[in-house]
C-alpha cells in the first residue's frame, strides 16, 4: 500500500544544500526522493537520511536528459504513487572570462541549472497537479541579481530560473501548484570550499560582503526552501526569497 505521506523530489541532493533540504523534509514527515548523478553518493546519502529505507528512494538522474527525469519520476510514482513537491536544486559551476567562453562552456551550465529546472518542472507537472498541495521551489542565487564577474552562464541561468518561477506560478496557479524560488547567498558548503581551494576567493573577502558577518548554514537555506514548499506558505507564489545575510542590499559608500 502506498504511503499517504507527501512526497518530495530533490534534484542534486546527495550533498550540500540539497541533502540538508532532504533532511529537513524527512524530519517533517515527507517521503524523500534523493536524486543525483552518482549512485554511490545516492546510496551514502540514503543510509544517513533513512537507514530503514521505509521513507526514501534514490533515483539516478541527469537533469539535462528528459528521458532520465521521466524515468526517475516514474520510479518515484511506482514506489509512492504520488509526487507533491519538486525542488530544482541540481547545479554545477564554471568560472571564466566571458570573452573566452566556448559554446560548450555556456551550455554546460545553462543545460543543468535552467534547462534542468524547466524539464523537471514540466515532467513533474501532471503529478503535482493531482496533489492537494503541489509546490515547486527552484534554487536561484544572489548571482541572479548582481553582476558577479566571470560567471556569465551561471548568472544568466539563475536569473532565468527566477523568470521561469514567475511564469509557472501564473500559468499553474489554477492547477493548485505554487511555484517559488530561494536565492542563497554565500553558504558553508562543498562548493564554497572548492572555490577557496582553487584560489578563486577567500573567506575574508566573502565575509566582508555580508552585513551579518558570517556565512549561511546549509540548514538555514534548507529551512527557507522547506517553508516555501509548506502549507505555512500557502498564499505565496511567484516569489524569490533571498537568503543572503543582507549581501544584495548592502552598499557601503
Amino acid at each position: 500500500m502506498a504511503s499517504q505521506a507527501p512526497v518530495v523530489l530533490i534534484t542534486g541532493s546527495a550533498h550540500g544544500i540539497g541533502f540538508a533540504t532532504a533532511q529537513k523534509f524527512f524530519a517533517n514527515g515527507y517521503n524523500v526522493a534523493i536524486s543525483d548523478l552518482n549512485e554511490g553518493d545516492i546510496e551514502t546519502a540514503l543510509k544517513e537520511l533513512d537507514p530503514s529505507g521505509d521513507r526514501s528512494i534514490g533515483v539516478k538522474v541527469d537533469v539535462t536528459s528528459r528521458p532520465d527525469i521521466e524515468a526517475g519520476v516514474a520510479k518515484i510514482i511506482s514506489r509512492f504513487a504520488r509526487l507533491d513537491v519538486l525542488i530544482n536544486n541540481a547545479g554545477n559551476f564554471r568560472q571564466g572570462a566571458t570573452e573566452t567562453y566556448s559554446d560548450s562552456d555556456w551550455d554546460q551550465i545553462t543545460s543543468v541549472h535552467l534547462d534542468g529546472a524547466f524539464k523537471a518542472s514540466q515532467i513533474a507537472y501532471p503529478h503535482l497537479k493531482k496533489s492537494p498541495a503541489g509546490a515547486i521551489v527552484s534554487i536561484s542565487s544572489i548571482a541572479a541579481r548582481v553582476g558577479l564577474p566571470k560567471r556569465a552562464s551561471y548568472n544568466v541561468s539563475k536569473a532565468g530560473i527566477e523568470a521561469l518561477t514567475r511564469t509557472l506560478a501564473v500559468e499553474w496557479a489554477s492547477d493548485g501548484i505554487r511555484v517559488n524560488a530561494v536565492a542563497p547567498g554565500f553558504t558553508e558548503s562543498r562548493n564554497m570550499k572548492d572555490l577557496e581551494d582553487k584560489g578563486l576567493t577567500t573567506p575574508a573577502k566573502l565575509l566582508a560582503a555580508i552585513p551579518l558577518g558570517r556565512f549561511a548554514k546549509m540548514s538555514e537555506q534548507a529551512a527557507a526552501i522547506y517553508f516555501l514548499a509548506s502549507i505555512e506558505a500557502s498564499f505565496i507564489t511567484g516569489q524569490t526569497l533571498v537568503v543572503d545575510g543582507g549581501t544584495t542590499i548592502d552598499i557601503r559608500i
